[in-house]
């Protein structure tokens, strides 16, 4: 029995000494939602990244920029694994982090959510051929709302513009490495009217892409140097200079008059308080006397025409005046988008469509307002209205110069093109989408993670 009985506390002392080795000990809530924490902060910043590079990227000659014919080809499919990406984020954050909904519960976000569920409701009734093009981009838009409120949870403001930046600079470096190794796509040749045609800059994308991201980038750089408090370094001055340098060379390649008027009004409006004083008003005084000698000299250097001719001509493509009072031809495209209106006012055609069914007419609606309305209705439009009136009115009321610059380069810009609600989100977009959540809500900063556990997960769901 005695034997018996130490063999039994024998194998008891064993059991014990190999459970003590193998049981690995639980981790801490704290340790978990320092390791969520961890993740978004990183995932976040490279996604946004990607997203301002790779969004617009576009190099197909068969279809325009953003087609619903384009098919799935390699640029679409890096798109779309993007897309799945930031999806993942988004829905993990939305789970997660009370204060992502908090803030898209709070105005102007819950316009932006309004105007989310919209797309994806009208696209049930969106235009066969583009239909499944349709349910897919309202589904992106949505996604991309909530990906930017996660963001703003765990980057400041600042920091999220600089992912920005970044993404845009390295668009604009590749762009102009494969501009000028030549190739089939570096440049784009755009047929005027009497077989006139027109070289500009293409390479990665649509040469109105292309000034939209050389102009954004100038007003990013701008906005980030006007609300830096301390000084710049030597280097820092010089990659500023550099941005400067390629982002107007890629304007003046891109011959994209719409984002260069952009962005000169986004630029005025960043330095608009330094103008305000008497060394501002002298500058300002010396650039309009400049412009004008700079007019008189090519009137006077011009045989035979006069300087309204040589001006007409310096200001479109063709040299004729109806160029410019026709906004180059958009007048058309706005009467032709209309007429389509008309026939779907609640509905819209869906996201996306404009490429089929305006294909005689630059393939788009060329205007932020008549883009929400003919892809989504008349709603669409009443939220795409309210949040740029948002803009402008916080514009005024606030003193940050960079939220300043994009509501101005927004209202400047909308006037000519989409400008946002594209299929995969453009950086005039996302800039947008950042600076409106920004303002949405004070989320408290040490709001932290809540634990993912299927607890928690049950309790959020249950809400």
């Amino acid at each position: 029995m005695s034997l018996l009985a130490g063999t039994s506390s024998l194998e008891a002392s064993l059991d014990q000494d190999f459970d003590e080795h193998v049981e690995q000990p639980t981790p801490s809530p704290d340790s978990q939602r320092g390791v969520l924490e961890g993740l978004f902060a990183l995932v976040c910043p490279l996604l946004l990244i990607l997203a301002v590079a790779l969004n617009p990227l576009d190099q197909s000659d068969s279809t325009p920029a953003g087609s619903a014919g384009a098919g799935l080809t390699m640029e679409v499919a890096m798109k779309l694994l993007l897309s799945g990406a930031v999806g993942l984020v988004a829905v993990l954050g939305w789970m997660l982090c009370p204060p992502v909904r908090q803030r898209l519960a709070k105005f102007p976000g819950w316009i932006l959510v309004a105007l989310g569920g919209i797309f994806l409701v009208t696209s049930a009734a969106a235009f066969g051929p583009a239909a499944t093009v349709s349910r897919a981009a309202a589904m992106i838009s949505c996604l991309y709302i909530v990906f930017i409120a996660v963001t703003l949870q765990f980057l400041s403001l600042r920091q999220s513009l600089q992912c920005v930046l970044v993404g845009l600079v390295l668009h604009l470096i590749v762009a102009w490495c494969l501009y000028l190794g030549g190739g089939e796509t570096a440049v784009y040749q755009e047929e005027l009217g009497q077989s006139l045609i027109i070289e500009r800059m293409g390479s990665t994308a649509h040469p109105n892409s292309l000034g939209r991201i050389g102009a954004l980038a100038i007003l990013v750089c701008l906005g980030l140097w006007r609300t830096r408090n301390r000084p710049l370094t030597p280097v820092m001055i010089a990659m500023t200079g550099f941005v400067f340098a390629i982002s107007v060379a890629t304007m003046f390649e891109s011959m994209s008059r719409t984002a260069a008027v952009s962005c000169a009004a986004a630029v005025l409006a960043v330095m608009i308080d330094r103008l305000a004083n008497r060394r501002g008003l002298a500058l300002g005084l010396c650039g309009v006397m400049g412009i004008c000698l700079a007019m008189l000299a090519i009137g006077l250097l011009s045989e035979g025409s006069d300087v309204g001719s040589r001006v007409v001509a310096v200001g479109t493509k063709t040299g004729d005046v109806d160029e410019l009072t026709s906004a180059t031809g958009r007048t058309e495209i706005w009467t032709e988008a209309i007429r389509y209106i008309a026939q779907r006012p609640l509905t819209g055609w869906g996201l996306n469509s404009a490429p089929l069914l305006l294909e005689d007419f630059s393939h788009h609606t060329h205007n932020l307002l008549l883009h929400a309305i003919f892809s989504a209705g008349i709603f669409s439009g009443i939220c795409v209205a309210v949040l740029v009136g948002w803009t402008v009115y916080h514009a005024f009321m606030v003193v940050d110069p960079l939220f300043r610059g994009i509501a101005a380069y927004i209202c400047v810009s909308g006037l000519f093109e989409d400008t946002a609600f594209e299929t995969f989100p453009f950086a005039s977009t996302l800039l947008w989408l950042l600076v409106l959540l920004a303002a949405s809500v004070e989320v408290p900063q040490s709001e932290q993670l809540e634990q993912a556990t299927p607890e928690h997960l049950a309790g959020d769901l249950r809400q």
